[in-house]
């Protein structure tokens, strides 16, 4: 008599499992998708900017028959122009990738530290409601060195305060900047460049990530410029780098 009703939370459970799979295998789709995005649009960029190395890299790899190398040839090829025309393209070509396709583009995450309660952080700044809504950028948790391919985790630690413990919007705001030669320039931020959010007053954490192309050159030097802003006050503003070695 239990054999029709465990055969049926066998099939929801092979469904649920199905479901998640199917999810995970979407999101991985995603990236996939975005990468081979990326890379086609970094590809036109050389061709259209008619760059000596990239095409001579590409050109030269093409004739031997390895498409794959070909495509690699024409990337370094075009970091052979320099590390701002290299990281300028390839972030470029993410920008274009994700206005073509928004569902791609990825979100940051979002959390309350459980850790602290409101009453401790409003007791760490000392704080007392005429104030208004205040909000503090603790520090940005991020590696200073990276390789290339790698996607550099970045935790960021905010401390909101409201006269009345309530919710409140806060306006993020991301700039990234590539540094070679004593140059800095800036270029499109991989995900949204401003994002607005509603925030439980305490400590919250956003997380982001910041991919890096598996061509970029060492040495090369990135910086992250991180600001948020909250009841129409001027933003606080923090920054960090990271050197590809």
């Amino acid at each position: 008599m239990f054999a029709p009703r465990l055969a049926k939370q066998a099939a929801i459970v092979a469904l649920a499992l199905h479901a998640y799979t199917g999810q995970a295998m979407a999101q991985e789709s995603a990236y996939a998708d975005l990468d081979a995005c990326t890379r086609s649009e970094q590809i036109k960029s050389t061709a259209k900017g008619a760059l000596t190395g990239a095409l001579a890299g590409f050109g030269g790899a093409y004739l031997t028959g390895n498409k794959d190398k070909a495509k690699k040839a024409a990337l370094v090829g075009l970091a052979g122009g320099g590390a701002i025309g290299f990281a300028t393209a390839y972030y470029s070509a993410i920008d274009t990738c994700n206005k073509l396709n928004p569902g791609w583009v990825t979100e940051s995450k979002l959390m309350r530290d459980p850790s602290k309660s409101y009453a401790d952080v409003k007791k760490e700044h000392r704080y007392t409601g005429k104030e208004g809504v205040v909000l503090h950028l603790r520090d940005i948790a991020m590696q200073d060195q990276a390789r290339p391919g790698d996607k550099v985790a970045i935790d960021t630690i905010y401390d909101v305060l409201t006269p009345d413990g309530a919710e409140t919007p806060v306006v993020f705001s991301r700039k990234l900047f590539v540094v070679a030669d004593g140059t800095e320039k800036l270029v499109p931020f991989p995900m949204a460049a401003t994002a607005t959010r509603t925030v439980e007053a305490g400590r919250s954490k956003e997380s982001l990530m910041l991919p890096i192309s598996g061509e970029t050159q060492a040495g090369t030097v990135y910086r992250i410029e991180l600001s948020a802003a909250a009841a129409n006050k001027q933003p606080v503003v923090m920054s960090k780098s990271v050197t590809v070695i």
